[in-house]
């Protein structure tokens, strides 16, 4: 190969790692500006992150058809990142028109979650399949740029794949960490559509730079004129090259087993992704770039196990038996890995970095996920190889029908898992499932491959004994890795679609607390409690005669049923998870009964989602969401959240939000009580001491008037004299009024749905 060749080939490498970033920078910041519209539910996610993958897959199946059959496949590089840019350049803009027609769409369709679900879906595919379209066409036409020679096809698109997904696993580390910290949402898109648009310059510069096409007699796809298979050009060649002799000897039967296989094994490893996503929460921050950090890792894997597979095949044929036993290696090593899980509490990582921080939560990923990742990795250039036969004459029809396959089994993985296989099976068995079918995949390979060694014959039998083993002598206990196993102590346990919910009581301390994902949350101790009471009492003593609530946050129930004990005719309660709202059942004694009211309406949705979609006002809304530093949750702390608080409030309502001390850094903390006096200036803050605090906002002062007849309610009330203490007690609950409060609060941003990013304060 000439010097000049191997700079080409390097700069179409360097072009598609750009690509990378760009694809990742995308699908990041379009399901955070989607959040807005569909909302946080595992429902909304995976209609977004569907239609994503839809695109890649029609577009990796299309262009793969009439790619091998272009002159000038590197214009078409080019004209397809310079639409990929020009595309994403408008999606702010149409995501941002799609908020004004879902509300009423979405209300139109008929009532239950899957005609919503697919509202969403069919929205999301108007706006980002048109890009994702492009971006999936990407590889098959890269393919055929890049692999032109019999023989090296294999390890040449296995270096595309390292590259390109090197790039994403940058791309999704740089737009969860600095990105949307820095740039915001709509600017970190712009970013990526600059980005597409340089490496589209750039291969309309190569193909300028580019030789005279090859001699046909080197161009015939079967052999190639002495001395010029290294030639640049603009394809690499007009049709390409290939060697007969190298095609591998693989039969019709087997070349379909391949590309089902692979298929199934994108079912495989998304199923595994949303399994070691949940059993890691356990263990993260839930912050807004967890899941970033995650992916990372398991882009990293990928890219080096493609690496891998590209350097490997460099000096050895790939053949069926590689394939399976690549498969029968996932299947253990995805069990072993819950060991891996299981075992991370008593390593105390945690302690070493202080706490949840992003050091800490990159190295419990990395020692989770990167090895079966990497393994997960090196599938592709082995299928590449043999799916090709090793013959580059038709690379890019061949590489975009496998690679569209996979996305639709990974597709499928992803919403089979996360919605069917994980409520049924639970965590680790959806994991031992996805496992046994690697197991059948690496059997029915080696079952393929009759050249192999007799010695494999008995690796399946192997595999699986060592994969009945591995699961036989896993540690028992409710939560996989959880540092709370009290099992003695449990009294409710339930794997749900998007959340795990454990519930641990010490009677002989009158205390319960839940676990959401690994998380604390709804502690009865005497500071939590008094939080719950007064969010559940305040707003009634503000509001007397209120006709309708609206509770964002149902949680447990405790602050609900406390507001319910004040007669009001209609209570809207709101939660992502059904799984909480279940155990509300064993916190009866603190919320009251409340899931034996009449009065009491539950809607399993995300709050703002909700907000959005409804055309009621209320007398009171009150609001309990998470920590603002919870990916769930930050949407609820924005400018936007609360215009749209101001328009669900009827004219004489009140609004009061629990906003935590700890764990948020003070100049956050300030800029949210300033994003809420912004929109209501007529703020309280409250606290009932330790980490609880309460914006209290209503349209007309609450003035030492309105404040004394508070008092008076709450003094005639014995429910509340017994949950809160007497009125005076409940006057020490006031923070800060009007005054000290705007002194606090300064001059400062406010926080808007574009740039919101908490960062957790150790």
């Amino acid at each position: 190969m000439t010097s000049d060749s191997r700079i080409w080939r390097i700069a179409l490498l360097a072009l598609f790692f750009l690509s990378g970033v760009s694809g990742l920078i995308y699908q990041i910041a379009w399901v955070r500006q989607s959040v807005f519209t569909f909302g946080v539910s595992v429902y909304a996610y995976s209609t977004v992150i569907g239609a994503y993958m839809i695109g890649l897959a029609l577009g990796s199946y299309a262009m793969g058809r009439h790619i091998d059959a272009h002159a000038r496949p590197l214009r078409t590089y080019a004209a397809l990142e310079v639409g990929i840019a020009a595309l994403a350049a408008l999606s702010p803009f149409l995501l941002g028109a799609l908020h004004a027609i879902y509300p009423g769409l979405s209300n139109a369709l008929p009532a239950g979650g899957f005609w919503l679900t697919l509202g969403r879906l069919v929205l999301s595919l108007a706006v980002l399949t048109p890009t994702t379209f492009l971006i999936g066409a990407t590889l098959p036409v890269m393919s055929r740029i890049y692999a032109t020679h019999g023989g090296r096809v294999g390890s040449d698109v296995g270096r595309l794949y390292l590259v390109n997904t090197a790039g994403a696993a940058l791309g999704c580390v740089l737009t969860g960490l600095v990105f949307l910290r820095y740039l915001g949402a709509r600017e970190t898109i712009f970013l990526g559509a600059a980005i597409n648009l340089f490496v589209g310059a750039g291969a309309l510069a190569l193909m300028r730079l580019a030789r005279a096409p090859l001699p046909a007699a080197a161009a015939n796809g079967e052999g190639e004129a002495p001395g010029q298979g290294d030639r640049v050009t603009d394809a690499a060649a007009a049709p390409a090259i290939g060697r007969a002799a190298h095609a591998l000897p693989i039969s019709a039967g087997g070349l379909r087993y391949v590309a089902i296989a692979y298929a199934i094994s994108g079912f495989i490893a998304l199923g595994y992704e949303v399994v070691w996503a949940r059993i890691l929460y356990v263990h993260s921050s839930h912050a807004a770039y967890s899941f970033s950090l995650m992916l990372t890792v398991f882009l990293a894997g990928l890219a080096l196990g493609g690496a891998g597979g590209s350097w490997v095949l460099r000096r050895r044929r790939a053949t069926l038996r590689h394939f399976g036993a690549i498969q029968l290696a996932i299947g253990l090593l995805a069990v072993l890995i819950l060991h891996a899980f299981a075992r991370l509490p008593a390593l105390h990582l945690d302690d070493w970095f202080g706490g949840y921080t992003v050091a800490y939560e990159f190295l419990i990923a990395f020692v989770t996920l990167f090895p079966p990742t990497v393994l997960l990795g090196t599938l592709f250039p082995v299928v590449g190889s043999l799916y090709t036969r090793e013959r580059a004459q038709a690379v890019g029809l061949r590489i975009g029908r496998v690679n569209a396959f996979n996305t639709l089994g990974a597709i499928a993985g992803s919403l089979g898992s996360g919605f069917v296989l994980v409520p049924v099976l639970g965590l680790r068995n959806t994991t031992v499932a996805l496992a046994v079918l690697n197991l059948a995949l690496g059997a029915a390979a080696l079952r393929f491959d009759r050249g192999g060694r007799r010695a494999l014959r008995f690796a399946p039998a192997g595999a699986v004994v060592a994969t009945v083993v591995a699961v036989a002598v896993l540690p028992t206990g409710f939560y996989l890795g959880s540092y709370y196993t009290e099992v003695d102590r449990l009294i409710f346990y339930k794997e749900g679609v998007e959340t795990t919910v454990a519930v641990l009581e010490v009677p002989e301390d009158n205390y319960k607390i839940s676990f959401v994902n690994g998380r604390d949350e709804v502690p009865t101790d005497r500071a939590s409690m008094s939080a719950f009471r007064l969010l559940g009492h305040l707003p009634p003593l503000l509001r007397p005669g209120a006709r309708n609530a609206l509770v964002l946050s149902f949680g447990n129930g405790i602050a609900t049923g406390t507001m319910n004990t004040h007669d009001i005719p209609v209570i809207d309660a709101v939660d992502l998870s059904p799984e909480m709202m279940e155990a509300a059942a064993v916190y009866s004694e603190e919320n009251y009964n409340v899931l034996d009211s009449e009065r009491l309406q539950l809607h399993v949705e995300d709050g703002r989602n909700f907000l959005l979609r409804t055309e009621a006002s209320y007398d009171i809304i009150s609001v309990d969401a998470t920590h603002p530093a919870n990916a769930s949750s930050w949407a609820l702390f924005t400018s936007e959240f609360y215009q749209l608080i101001e328009r669900r409030l009827a004219e004489d309502g009140v609004f009061m939000q629990w906003i935590p001390i700890h764990g948020v850094r003070e100049n956050d903390y300030r800029d949210i009580l300033r994003t809420v006096w912004d929109i209501f200036p007529n703020m309280v803050l409250w606290s009932t001491g330790s980490t609880h605090s309460y914006v209290v906002a209503t349209r007309e002062p609450i003035s030492p008037v309105v404040m004394q007849s508070v008092l008076a309610r709450a003094a005639a009330n014995p429910t509340v004299v017994r949950d809160l203490g007497p009125p005076e007690a409940i006057a020490g609950y006031v923070a800060m009024a009007e005054g000290d409060l705007t002194r606090y609060i300064g001059r400062g941003p406010v926080i808007t749905d574009n740039d919101a990013f908490f960062m957790p304060a150790r």
